[in-house]
């Protein structure tokens, strides 16, 4: 979903692709899914990434029928999202698409060499494409282990993400009382995947920044932020001129 950079090229094919980014991979797919053909799919790569095992709802084309209408309902339109996907509406102060959140997820991926090939339809800080970032820069971390990306990683995960994904995933867990309709056991499967994946994700961030998980250190005091943003050391490249364009 993203142009790279040599250095930030994820080959999802590696065979020592990071758990933690083909998870993301998979999760990815989910979330930009157009189509209850491409949601099975990538349920059944979330569940073959040791997502633990799928509802039989993910086999059954009556099942992936409603959970394509659950999906749409909640995600895509064209009535009014019931969960929207995008970070701006939980962090920003209008909850509206396209906000300030957006423009800065946006800066994130310029600053790595990064492009989304939706910019311009779909808003950067889709899930998707911020589950696309996030598996491209842990799995260069595997190759390189560059202290900036490093930071800049933690910052987009830990702090970025881990702002606005519990939001989201209450707003899913909420719509069916706001339905006549039962919740989408393929959908609520995908949804807890993604949460399973940010808490060991910002676990192992913190654990290799040696923040304390306590939020509060032995003397009583608040721990220290685990990161901050990094994106003002990065400079923007222009991935075209350097290495042409590769898309995952």
């Amino acid at each position: 979903m993203m142009q790279n950079h040599p250095i930030l090229t994820l080959d999802e094919n590696a065979g020592a692709l990071p758990e933690s980014s083909r998870q993301a991979c998979a999760l990815r797919d989910f979330f930009l899914a157009r189509d209850a053909g491409e949601m099975a799919a990538a349920a059944a790569r979330i569940e073959a990434a040791g997502g633990g095992p799928a509802p039989a709802e993910l086999r059954s084309p009556e099942g992936m029928r409603r959970a394509e209408y659950a999906f749409n309902r909640l995600f895509v339109g064209p009535m009014a999202l019931q969960a929207p996907p995008f970070a701006s509406v939980y962090l920003d102060p209008e909850p509206l698409v396209m906000g300030g959140t957006t423009l800065t997820v946006r800066e994130v991926y310029h600053a790595l060499g990064l492009a989304s090939t939706l910019e311009g339809v779909l808003p950067d800080d889709h899930i998707g494409l911020e589950l696309d970032c996030a598996a491209t820069m842990r799995a260069g971390l595997e190759r390189v282990r560059d202290p900036l990306l490093s930071e800049l990683h933690a910052w987009f995960v830990a702090e970025h993400m881990a702002a606005w994904v519990p939001s989201f995933v209450r707003r899913v867990e909420a719509s069916p009382k706001e339905t006549s309709g039962p919740a989408d056991p393929v959908v609520d499967y995908c949804v807890g995947q993604l949460v399973h994946w940010l808490v060991a994700e910002v676990a192992a961030i913190n654990e290799e920044r040696g923040v304390p998980q306590s939020p509060e250190t032995d003397d009583g005091d608040e721990a220290p932020s685990p990161v901050k943003p990094v994106v003002q050391h990065f400079a923007p490249r222009d991935t075209a001129a350097e290495s042409g364009d590769h898309t995952l």
